[in-house]
């Protein structure tokens, strides 16, 4: 299974620290015609539009939906190994499987892949160092996914409950949020940590 995760891993970890570095660079390179600026606006290179239009921002988005899927897949995979499941059907068939339950990291009804693998695999993942990453990881990957980056009491409320940290003290969010939909971008400079994170999540699954 470690050979299958670093697989998975390296597919994101391209992404970001090979292919994105290139198109920046490809764009840069492209220039803006004096004809163009009446269009685009004063803009030198396309990189520049790019960054401009927060276009950088919304592939980095990707690249962390990417990564919160492959974190799902690892974890849906791994289960289904130890269960001897060769295929979708037969995860399907387990009573305990719920939709989703590998991207839910807590619940109320313990319906999610923290319970399943303790009751299941006799494995508790709260005991993984970099479980709490993870778990933040996957909360942006929500964000992203299902709300484009726009922030809310749901998302601020969860990020307290895994870092501590409350976001809408800060005063970029603080000067915004009630007023208008404010789009957080901040845990994408740190796409970096969570790619290293895991990795060394995985690399203590047997």
């Amino acid at each position: 299974m470690k050979d299958y995760f670093k697989q998975k891993i390296n597919r994101v970890a391209e992404i970001h620290y090979y292919l994105r570095p290139v198109l920046s660079r490809a764009l840069e390179q492209q220039k803006i015609t004096d004809e163009g600026r009446k269009i685009a606006g004063n803009y030198k290179t396309y990189k520049d539009i790019w960054e401009g239009s927060f276009s950088d921002k919304f592939f980095d988005m990707t690249t962390m939906i990417f990564l919160g899927s492959t974190i799902e897949v690892c974890l849906k995979e791994y289960y289904m190994d130890k269960k001897g499941y060769t295929k979708i059907s037969e995860l399907k068939d387990d009573p305990k499987y719920k939709h989703g339950i590998f991207q839910r990291f807590q619940s109320s009804n313990r319906t999610d892949v923290v319970t399943l693998y303790k009751e299941e695999l006799n494995y508790d993942l709260l005991t993984n160092p970099h479980f709490a990453s993870i778990q933040e990881a996957m909360q942006h990957r929500h964000l992203y996914a299902h709300n484009s980056g726009v922030i809310d009491d749901q998302y601020i409320q969860k990020i307290v409950q895994i870092t501590g940290q409350d976001i809408s003290l800060m005063p970029e969010v603080a000067n915004s949020y009630r007023q208008k939909d404010t789009y957080w971008f901040k845990p994408l400079r740190r796409l970096n940590y969570f790619i290293d994170e895991t990795r060394m999540f995985f690399s203590i699954f047997v």
